[in-house]
This record gives C-alpha cells, structure tokens and sequence, in this order.
C-alpha cells in the first residue's frame, strides 16, 4: 500500500509539471500567433509606381477581404501559407502567397482593356500617372505595328477601324487636353496677371477664359514674352463693350478638344 501511495504521489506531480510547462508554452506563444493574423501592405502601379485605391484584396483560404485606402494601403487577416488575391477593373489579377508578415509592396500591371476616363478622374491623376496613361492610350490607338517577322512598319486597318482603337484614340485626345490644361495652368497664372495689371474678382476670371494663352506659344516664351503678352491683351480686354465681356464664357470640353 506504501508503494502505492508513493507512485500516486510522483504521478501528481508530474501532471503539475507538465500543466506548468503547457500554461508556460501557451502564455508565450499566443501573443506571437495574434501579431501573425493581419498582413500589412501597399498596392501600387507598375509602370508609374502610383498608389491604386479601392483594389480588393480576398484571402482564398478564409474568404477575409479587404480595399485599398488612398494610399494604396491595405490591412487583411492572414495565416502562413494563405493565398491572397488582388483585383482592380482594367489591371491583371495578382496573388500572393503568405511566407512572412513584413510590409509587402503588391505590383498590379493594366491588363490592356478599354478604360473609360472622365473629365474629373483625369483632372484628380498625378501628373506622372497622367504620362503614364497618355502613353498607353497612344500605344492603344495606334493605327500601325511593327511587324516582327517582315521587319519595318506596316498599316493594320483592322486596328484603326475596331472600337478599342477609337476609344484608345479619343481617351489619347482627352489626356492631352489636360496635359496642355497644366502646361498653361503652371505659366498662366492669377498671381502672374494681378502682379502687371490691375484685375481682380470676375474681371479677372472674365480675363483669364478669354486671352489664355495656346500651349504652343507658352513653349517658346519666355517671362518677358509672357509679361508682355498680358499687358497688350489687357489692353485689348479693357476696350471691350459690357456686350462683348457679357459673352465671353468658359469654353466646354468638347470645344476644348475641337
């Protein structure tokens, strides 16, 4: 009976010993695992480095999703070994898989479908991102190809007449307008006109939609050919009749594409 009360004894404390090291185990390790759940990162443009808004990022393992900010930051529950997937309208859907948890930089390439861009998305581009879609819609709408089998260049009628191409071509016209906006927008200035000539309030505005200068002509001038070509317009502005500065209006975009 002695050696049984002996066994039992060194039994207990055993199990003890070994509920200690299981607490120890636990207590250290699950703080580890939590930090392991939320996988941090940026998506961005390959071409322009850009920051790309509103992508969905979806675990395929788990079903967990999540949207790119602003920044192009996004944050999505994930474990080692997951799968996540990456998807935004006009770029090639990605995946990632989860090997460790430093911040990751996802690049998405455009996938070459047609991408409807409006005045106030195109207005909103950063102005690398606005070169970057000016070229890819010049390459879209090009009417000729290189041919890499015959060498040299040759005309594809099929490419000028199919409906991608047009669009390609208009999307082109439209990125270049607003390319030229900037270009004048940078020289053509508030400060630039109120510093020569007394102008201000809606006199000004009135001024500025009227004699704004052509990209072409900016190109060549310099300060002083500037400086001059807003004292002879404003010369020309104060003579006009409350008639003539009654009908002056913004131009629409279509007349500024025309």
């Amino acid at each position: 009976m002695q050696c049984v009360r002996l066994t039992s004894a060194v039994e207990v404390k055993l199990a003890i010993r070994a509920l200690h090291i299981l607490f120890f185990l636990w207590a250290f390790s699950t703080p580890a695992a939590a930090q392991e759940t939320t996988l941090n990162g940026y998506v961005l443009e390959l071409g322009s480095g850009e920051p790309l808004r509103f992508v969905e990022i979806k675990n395929l393992n788990t079903g967990a999703s999540a949207e790119s900010l602003e920044d192009g930051s996004f944050r999505i529950a994930a474990d080692k070994n997951e799968r996540l997937q990456f998807e935004y309208p006009g770029y090639r859907t990605d995946t990632l898989v989860v090997i460790e948890f430093g911040v990751k930089r996802v690049y998405l390439t455009p996938d070459g479908s047609t991408i409807q861009l409006d005045e106030v998305q195109i207005q909103a581009m950063t102005d690398s991102r606005l070169e970057a879609e000016i070229k890819r819609a010049k390459a879209e709408g090009a009417f000729t190809e290189v041919s890499q089998q015959r060498g040299g260049i040759r005309i594809s009628p099929s490419r000028w007449f199919a409906k991608d191409g047009r669009q390609a071509r208009q999307r082109y016209q439209l990125l270049l307008a607003e390319r030229e906006r900037r270009q004048i927008d940078a020289r053509f200035t508030p400060s630039a006109i109120t510093a020569i000539t007394p102008l201000k309030g809606a006199d000004l505005e009135l001024y500025m939609t009227k004699y704004r200068p052509s990209v072409e002509f900016l190109s060549t001038a310099d300060e002083s050919d500037l400086q001059l070509y807003i004292m002879d317009t404003y010369a020309a502005f104060k003579a006009l009749t409350p008639e003539e500065r009654a009908a002056i209006k913004a131009p629409t975009q279509q007349e500024k594409n025309d």
